[in-house]
């Protein structure tokens, strides 16, 4: 399972390290590269290839006319690339995702089950403080969830 945040720098090329506790992770997993895609927010998923395997299963089987399925689709499976890890355990992130996510020089990696997110620090912060905002209705939320 894939936990924790952790801060690493991408350089200019674009290159990110990979915590060793995710690269563990993947190793069991099989996992010789990645799939990184945009998020919703404006951060960048990041899938091993059997996790994004059931990804694009379930994208199959949405809709080709409804209008949140295309969105969907476009936005989330559009947007991948295949990212291989490298001997140093780094992933290169390909400029059109760096732009989204607006990476620059510090990204906090979020480890979440079975895929990790990968964010601009300073957004992440922000996007942490709105969401915390109406706390009552996030925990009302969360309630009705089981939580």
């Amino acid at each position: 399972m894939l936990k924790g945040h952790f801060v690493n720098s991408i350089n200019e090329k674009g290159r990110l390290s990979i915590p060793s506790k995710f690269r563990d992770i993947l190793k069991e997993w099989g996992a010789p590269y990645l799939v990184v895609t945009k998020s919703i927010d404006h951060c960048l998923l990041a899938f091993a290839p059997d996790d994004w395997s059931r990804m694009e299963k379930k994208a199959s089987t949405l809709s080709m006319v409804k209008r949140e399925d295309i969105v969907f689709k476009r936005h989330f499976v559009g947007s991948a690339e295949d990212c291989p890890i490298d001997a140093q355990g780094r992933i290169l992130i390909p400029a059109g995702l760096r732009e989204y996510a607006d990476l620059r020089k510090k990204c906090l990696l979020v480890g979440i089950v079975d895929r990790f997110e990968i964010w601009d620090q300073d957004t992440y912060n922000k996007s942490m403080e709105e969401a915390f905002e109406d706390s009552e209705k996030l925990r009302q939320g969360l309630a009705e969830l089981g939580l």
